[in-house]
């Protein structure tokens, strides 16, 4: 039996993201039970799309990030609030020199806005090797939306199978 708000992959797996060509950038989406763990798998799947070649032996460090979007005007949008947090993943891979390996999000709301709070493992980005560099998340086309029981969200150019609710799916575009 199928658990509602799942894919699974041709071998049984179970399947939270696929990337897709799309002119001269490459399109993540990204499929979730919940909105925290969207948020992880987003992340996850930025550095997936640099195709990363990842040594077999490497030294695990843990860690908090945060990514804040305050609150001007009673505007907290989640696809926002996603955005400043695949920006903090981006900034700590390429400047920082942590890659991503694991990470739990906790999303929370305060008066001050929405913040991500997260515990990661990461390890030496430097000891990895990408075959894509993503330049930057786009915030053309960015869609961040929860899927109600029985509503089905078709799939992309076949390449992204269909999303049957209860769930929630990000589209994002990577500049690469």
């Amino acid at each position: 039996m199928r658990a509602r708000g799942t894919c699974k992959s041709q071998s049984g797996e179970n399947v939270s993201r696929w990337i897709w060509p799309s002119t001269a950038d490459l399109g993540l989406r990204v499929m979730a039970p919940n909105l925290e763990v969207l948020f992880q798998e987003a992340a996850l799947g930025i550095l997936e799309a640099m195709s990363p070649t990842v040594p077999e032996a490497f030294r695990i460090t843990t860690g908090e990030w945060h990514a804040s979007l305050l609150d001007r005007e009673g505007a907290t949008d989640d696809d926002v609030l996603l955005l400043s947090w695949l920006d903090e993943v981006l900034f700590q891979a390429q400047h920082e020199h942590r890659w991503l390996v694991d990470v739990s999000v906790v999303l929370q709301q305060d008066s001050l806005g929405r913040h991500v709070r997260a515990i990661v493992s990461h390890t030496d980005g430097r000891v990895i090797e990408r075959s894509v560099e993503v330049k930057a998340i786009s915030s053309h086309g960015l869609l961040v939306r929860e899927v109600q029981e029985h509503r089905t969200i078709v799939g992309i150019n076949g390449v992204v199978p269909d999303l049957q609710g209860p769930a929630w799916y990000a589209d994002i575009l990577l500049d690469v």
